[in-house]
């Protein structure tokens, strides 16, 4: 840099990072073109590119921490430009040569661009909800499996040996994913501590004394309930489902005391 004194260099680093993110005033314009003069053309050019340098730029295991008084001027200007203007958008910048983006100035300059947008993100004075993550529910999963799985088995629930009143819903299962969910309307919520569901596979290749354990669980609502199935072992044909009321934790076999709902698959 041509530029003499390390005053003049850091005010030209500061004008420059201003006229790629905010614009220049006119007075900071005719700064800029008084400095521009007595830079090389190739480096003056530089801020221009450094967008699309982003990827290169931070590949350079050299690369050197942002200036204090670039880290000061950026925070600064962008609190003043969000008070004052509405931003621009900055036109779509070309590729610089490799050579270009490996030069001593550029990864600290990427830094200092990356810098202010995060300034520019974090003290916006508009009103802006917070981006929440929305999780597929048991719902929508198990809604995407009954569309997606071509040997679906869907059977419905009905009255064990030892029955609850009112309750009811559906088995879904696909074998092919090993994946399936049961839906319960009316099933008595429990206290875990107490007493947890558990469900039971039965296979056509698995003996009928020691169906598949397919999980514990517990019903904490009064309105309609999906929960997951978790197999414990490969269900290869299952011919029916069952649900037992065991002590917490489950059990590795069941007595069939309590046996509220079963599902047969026709």
């Amino acid at each position: 840099m041509s530029i003499s004194g390390k005053s003049d260099a850091n005010r030209w680093e500061e004008l420059q990072i201003a006229r790629l993110l905010f614009g220049l005033s006119l007075e900071e314009q005719a700064e800029f073109d008084e400095f521009a003069r007595k830079m090389p053309a190739e480096q003056a050019e530089l801020f221009e590119h450094v967008v699309a340098s982003l990827d290169v730029a931070w590949s350079d295991p050299t690369s050197m921490p942002l200036p204090e008084h670039l880290r000061n001027a950026i925070r600064s200007r962008a609190l003043e430009e969000l008070t004052t203007k509405v931003l621009q958008p900055v036109d779509k910048p070309t590729l610089v040569s490799v050579s270009a983006v490996r030069s001593g100035k550029l990864p600290w300059v990427v830094a200092a661009v990356c810098m202010a947008l995060t300034v520019l993100t974090l003290v916006s004075t508009r009103p802006i909800e917070p981006v929440k993550e929305v999780s597929r529910d048991a719902a929508q999963l198990r809604a995407e499996l009954i569309s997606a799985a071509k040997d679906l088995v869907q059977v419905m629930w009905a009255d064990g040996p030892t029955p609850i009143s009112g309750a009811g819903g559906d088995v879904v299962w696909s074998p092919s994913q090993q994946q399936g969910f049961m839906r319960f309307r009316g099933l008595t919520m429990n206290t875990p501590t107490v007493q947890q569901y558990q469900l039971w596979i039965f296979d056509k290749n698995q003996s009928e004394q020691t169906p598949i354990d397919g999980g514990v669980f517990d019903i904490d609502s009064d309105q309609e309930v999906i929960i997951p199935i978790q197999a414990k072992l490969r269900v290869r044909e299952a011919y029916q489902f069952a649900i037992t009321i065991e002590k917490p934790g489950g059990v590795v076999v069941s007595s069939r005391e309590r046996l509220p709902l079963l599902a047969a698959v026709n």
